[in-house]
């Protein structure tokens, strides 16, 4: 009888220890998340990798939350101890910026060539340095075009809503900038021409052409070929206050599978 007590209280004790361990290595983890608003930067960089974003897609408030635990801890296996040590309120301000990143993204901004004639790359350029009208990091990722011809492909809208700018910028040529519902702002730059008849407050739908990608920019309204044909593509959302840059590298990854 003695040895079976025995025998028990050794399993319940292997079993206790490993958990504890656990508990206290994940509450350590937690306890070193910082808020959304001291911790900006890394969001913005957005390393979410695209197969992480494509295991899940169709971003609900509980895919986002989900996302949010695997940002937050690094890996795709989040413990339950790490989500339950978490500070419920830093975890819900990290799932609303998730939420407004990527609840309404659905589509590539630019229409494929079907034909194959023509082709579309791209790399990881946030955050680079550039030096047109001074010295600055590059808010964007640059989507070249293979065939160098301005007004070939499509530029399209990537959600659901409403083109809220539109018009010349000398270091983005002819740009238009639409809102979507949960407030992400997706700019395209550098456009040959727009959509006919698309105005400021118009409502659109994802994957409606907005324009045609160019290479305007770089000086007066009109300037054109100051640089190889692409799309200067951005994300910009609210954080704390201040509308920012976010790297959209994965997420066009994302929406080209």
């Amino acid at each position: 009888m003695r040895g079976i007590q025995k025998i028990i209280i050794m399993v319940v004790t292997l079993s206790i220890v490993p958990m504890e361990t656990c508990w206290i290595l994940n509450g350590v983890q937690a306890d070193a998340v910082t808020p959304l608003s001291e911790n900006a930067e890394k969001f913005r960089s957005f390393d979410m990798p695209a197969e992480a974003l494509a295991s899940l897609r169709n971003f609900n408030e509980k895919k986002c939350e989900k996302l949010t635990m695997q940002f937050l801890y690094g890996e795709s296996k989040v413990p339950l101890f790490f989500v339950k040590q978490l500070e419920p309120e830093c975890r819900k301000e990290y799932t609303d910026a998730m939420a407004t990143l990527l609840s309404d993204v659905s589509c590539f901004p630019v229409a494929i060539d079907g034909t194959g004639a023509a082709t579309i790359s791209y790399e990881n350029s946030w955050g680079t340095a550039r030096n047109y009208g001074g010295d600055r990091k590059h808010e964007g990722v640059d989507l070249m075009t293979s065939n160098n011809v301005p007004g070939y492909f499509p530029a399209v809208s990537i959600c659901d809503g409403i083109v809220e700018k539109m018009g010349w910028l000398e270091l983005g040529g002819y740009r238009i900038g639409i809102r979507s519902e949960h407030g992400l702002y997706a700019y395209y730059a550098h456009l040959d021409s727009y959509q006919e008849g698309l105005q400021i407050g118009d409502e659109v739908k994802a994957g409606d052409v907005l324009g045609y990608v160019g290479n305007t920019g770089y000086g007066p309204e009109g300037t054109k070929g100051q640089f190889d044909v692409h799309l200067h593509f951005g994300l910009y959302m609210d954080i704390h206050g201040k509308e920012v840059s976010v790297n959209p590298y994965e997420i066009l990854r994302y929406l080209e599978k």
